[in-house]
């Protein structure tokens, strides 16, 4: 008999016990589609003094110019970069990584904010498959692949590009030359380079292996997997004059908060760009404060951070209770998750439906590399 359940959105969980994210990897991928590991894989390096507002910072500038790396790259949320990661830190220990469930960052994030948005601006469509005593969770490919093409980059979406790339250089600024620290404005943009942690995090008694893209180091990073109290994530937004302009910010920043916090990225830096995209000023948040600041200044957003983790808690325990486990790395058992009617609906995938074998035989979810690599490990 096939499994099918539903969990309601508005149901309130009690979990707040919380796991610190530990870094156990880092990994990167260039334009060419490459993923790279070890001492290839380079984080970039935040550098924006005060004195480079002086200046007019145009994040308009170069958006003709802007690299599309989409058919390099191919699908944005495939999980087969963070597998990779995994493989060869398992190999490195001759043993599995433990953890309950392995996904990005954002496909969590998307699942914990289904319960506060309108499944038109979240919609959930997610494969969870149960192998080798793990779940692994990614976006369903139709909904996962981003076409940032160069005719349809238009301003909202290019001025984050355009704020990171000024923000940051490719090495601490100690070791930059001169010149290209000056040539920054004209630096093109583009939507391959990435660099991402790979953390293990806990909520309750769920143990999860999260990939999270990093912006960049604020400071200085340090030999080994210690790094994220030295990572940041920078974000851009309009600045803030209006009621309406103070909402919008405020929902912002308690999404920037939540991906931050299932990350353990523990430091937020906001510029401000005026109605021209003039970079204004530019704003740090540390992480754990963001509650407390939006409390105090809008108290209904708020209490979404509490809600958020005991949300976070609940639907990753019920997923847990709720999917069968699956000890055997021979075989695989997939299931769809998509939210409809206020609910989160799982149901599993029939050898009949389409996807199946995509999933079951393919490379829809589980790599082939990944595959044979846990089958070759001794049973447990």
């Amino acid at each position: 008999m096939s499994v099918s359940a539903s969990l309601f959105i508005g149901q309130k969980g009690s979990t707040t016990a919380l796991k610190q994210p530990k870094e156990l990897a880092c990994y990167a991928r260039n334009q060419s589609g490459e993923t790279l590991h070890g001492a290839e894989a380079r984080p970039r390096y935040y550098y924006l003094p005060d004195q480079s507002l002086d200046h007019p910072i145009d994040l308009t500038a170069g958006l003709r110019k802007f690299k599309d790396c989409s058919a390099a790259i191919g699908d944005r949320n495939s999980l087969h970069r963070q597998l990779q990661a995994l493989m060869r830190l398992e190999q490195h220990k001759a043993k599995r990584v433990k953890g309950d469930i392995v996904a990005s960052t954002d496909t969590i994030a998307s699942l914990v904010l289904s319960a506060f948005d309108n499944e038109k601006i979240n919609p959930i469509d997610m494969y969870v498959v149960a192998y080798d005593g793990q779940l692994f969770i990614r976006k369903a490919q139709n909904t996962a692949i981003a076409t940032d093409k160069p005719a349809q980059m238009d301003l909202h979406r290019y001025v984050p590009y355009k704020f990171k790339s000024m923000a940051t250089l490719a090495q601490p600024v100690q070791l930059e030359e001169r010149a290209t620290i000056e040539k920054r404005p004209k630096r093109l943009c583009n939507n391959g380079d990435m660099f991402a942690s790979l953390t293990r995090a806990g909520v309750g008694k769920t143990k999860l292996l999260l990939a999270s893209e990093i912006d960049c180091v604020f400071d200085f990073r340090e030999e080994g997997n210690s790094n994220l109290r030295h990572y940041a994530q920078l974000v851009c937004n309009p600045t803030v004059g209006a009621t309406g302009e103070a909402h919008k910010f405020e929902n912002g920043i308690f999404r920037v908060w939540l991906r931050c916090f299932l990350a353990g990225v523990p430091r937020i830096i906001c510029g401000f760009a005026d109605d021209t995209n003039t970079l204004k000023t530019v704003e740090e948040y540390a992480t754990v404060d963001v509650p407390v600041l939006l409390k105090e200044h809008a108290p209904e957003v708020g209490a979404r951070c509490l809600d958020a983790i005991k949300w976070y808690g609940l639907l990753t325990e019920w997923l847990l209770k709720i999917v069968p486990p699956s000890e055997d790395a021979q075989s695989v058992k997939p299931f769809r998750l998509t939210l409809a009617d206020n609910h989160l609906k799982l149901q599993e995938v029939e050898s009949s439906d389409a996807v199946w074998d995509s999933i079951v035989n393919g490379e829809a979810v589980l790599s082939r590399e990944f595959v044979e690599w846990r089958r070759s490990l001794p049973a447990k």
